[in-house]
């Protein structure tokens, strides 16, 4: 099952705006000083659809159309799937799944706060998976130290070539502490 993270926690693209009335040569122009791939296109403070760099290649370049006279509102796509930020990233995971799209928008009580895309939420998982591996404690193994003969927690250690269980004082002499 995977690990509860917040959308939120994983948003690396803050939303970037344009509106409606916008050319798409000013929109292309916020995307390149962003350095982004897409933005929120908003209007009267209500999100009204997105548009992406791909959107401006595939709708607008390849189709010889002017991109100084066209609007977003022309090519945007409208009425973008979006997810809250407190929502688990499982759940970010299942609607991209869902309905097929390579880009979430986060939104925070219905107001745009940026992107996750899925390799942001796969990062995100395997991050998680990674920490909670290395948080893991140890099993504690109990017994006669092969040094010393004292009983308690033993630690495993490699000594001469050889592989010893020694107590706590005795992995200590060994490793030279």
């Amino acid at each position: 099952m995977a690990p509860r993270i917040a959308v939120g926690q994983v948003v690396k693209r803050k939303a970037v705006i344009v509106h409606p009335n916008d050319t798409i040569y000013k929109a292309a122009r916020v995307l390149a000083r962003n350095k982004v791939g897409s933005a929120v296109v908003v209007e009267n403070d209500e999100i009204v659809g997105i548009i992406t760099d791909r959107d401006i290649l595939n709708k607008v370049v390849a189709k010889e159309r002017d991109p100084k006279t066209l609007k977003v509102a022309d090519v945007m796509t409208k009425n973008p799937i979006t997810i809250e930020d407190d929502y688990d990233v499982q759940d970010a995971i299942d609607k991209m799944m869902d309905k097929g799209i390579r880009r979430l928008l986060v939104t925070r009580l219905g107001k745009p706060i940026g992107f996750v895309t899925a390799a942001d939420l796969l990062a995100a998982l395997n991050a998680y998976n990674t920490e909670e591996l290395e948080e893991e404690p140890e099993t504690e193994v109990y017994g006669i130290c092969e040094l010393c003969g004292q009983y308690g927690p033993l630690y495993k250690v490699i000594h001469e070539g050889n592989e010893m269980w020694v107590c706590e004082n005795c992995k200590d002499l060994i490793s030279g502490q």
